[in-house]
C-alpha cells in the first residue's frame, strides 16, 4: 500500500481515483510503495481524457481491468489516436455518493488516462477512509466526450431497498447524474449491475431496478447495456456476505459478453 497515497488522501484531499487491479501491459506501470513518491491524486493526475469511467468494487476486479483495456486499446473515431481512459472506482459507491460525494472505507483504483496507475484497496491492504468529490468536479476537470457509469450493485445490499420512498430517492439521484453527466457536454453509457445471489435479492426484485435504471438512463439521454443476459449470479462467492461480488472466472465472463455490446456505442459516442 502507498504510504505516499495515504496519508495526504486522510488530510482530506478529494482527488481518489480507482480501476482495475492488473496493469496495462506495455503501457501501464503501477508505481510501488514507496514513501518519498508523489501523490498521484494531485495535480496532473487529473488531466483531461476522453473517456471517464467510474464505477464500484464490481469494477476493482477483473471486469473493470478487462474494460479498461479494451477501451484503451481502441483508437480515437475522429484523430486515430489511442484513446485517453481515465478511470476512478470506489467500493461501495453508487449514484448518490457520486452525486454528492463521499468516503469509502474500503478501497479505490484508478488510471490516469496517461500510463499509470494507483490503488488503495484490501481487506488485507487495510485501506484509508478516501474521501471522493462528486462526479461533475472531476468532469469539469477531464472534460470527457463520453462518461461509462457502472452502478446499481450497492442499492440492493440495502436494509431499506424494499422502503419505496428510500427506492424513489434512489432512482431520482440517478436522474441527477446523468443530468450532470450531460450537463457537463459529455455523452454516456450506463452499465447496469450484474446478477446479485438470490439470497440478496430476487429475479423480480433485481430486473425491476435494472428496468428502471434503463429506463431513467434512456430518458436522460444516456445509452444502457442490461447485464442481466451477460452476468451469471452462479458465479457469485460462496462467503460473500453482501451477495454480490463475483469470483474471477464470472468478472472475465460478464467483461467478454458485454464488450461486442457496448463497443459499438463507445465509438458511437465518440464521433458524436
Amino acid at each position: 500500500m502507498w504510504g505516499s497515497l495515504r496519508r495526504p488522501l486522510l488530510a482530506g484531499l478529494c482527488f481518489a481515483l480507482v480501476s482495475a487491479p492488473c496493469a496495462l501491459a506495455g503501457t501501464i506501470s503501477e508505481k510501488p510503495d514507496i514513501e518519498d513518491r508523489a501523490n498521484p491524486v494531485q495535480g496532473d493526475w487529473v488531466r483531461p481524457a476522453d473517456i471517464v469511467y467510474v464505477g464500484d468494487s464490481e469494477s476493482l476486479g477483473y471486469f473493470g481491468d478487462d474494460l479498461y483495456r479494451d477501451l484503451s486499446a481502441q483508437r480515437d473515431p475522429r484523430t486515430g489516436r489511442p484513446l485517453r481512459v481515465w478511470t476512478y472506482w470506489t467500493c461501495g459507491s453508487d449514484a448518490t455518493t457520486w452525486l454528492m460525494g463521499g468516503t469509502t472505507f474500503c478501497g479505490i483504483r484508478s488510471c490516469d488516462g496517461a500510463g499509470q496507475c494507483a490503488r488503495d484497496h484490501g481487506p488485507n491492504d487495510g485501506p484509508a477512509h478516501v474521501k471522493y468529490a462528486p462526479l461533475r468536479r472531476y468532469l469539469g476537470e477531464i472534460k470527457p466526450r463520453l462518461t461509462i457509469v457502472s452502478l446499481g450493485t450497492n442499492i440492493m445490499t440495502t436494509h431499506d431497498f424494499d422502503r419505496p420512498a428510500v427506492y424513489q430517492s434512489y432512482l431520482f439521484d440517478v436522474g441527477e447524474l446523468i443530468g450532470e453527466i450531460k450537463a457537463a457536454g459529455s455523452r454516456c453509457i450506463w452499465i447496469g449491475p450484474p446478477e446479485p445471489a438470490l439470497s440478496t435479492r430476487s429475479i423480480a426484485e433485481y430486473r425491476r431496478l435494472t428496468g428502471d435504471l434503463a429506463r431513467i438512463a434512456k430518458a436522460g439521454g444516456c445509452d444502457f447495456v442490461d447485464s442481466d443476459p451477460l452476468s451469471d449470479r452462479a458465479y457469485v462467492l460462496k462467503r460473500d456476505s453482501e451477495g454480490i461480488h463475483y469470483r474471477s472466472e464470472g468478472e472475465k465472463a460478464w467483461e467478454a459478453k458485454l464488450w461486442p455490446v457496448i463497443e459499438p456505442l463507445v465509438m458511437a459516442g465518440l464521433k458524436g
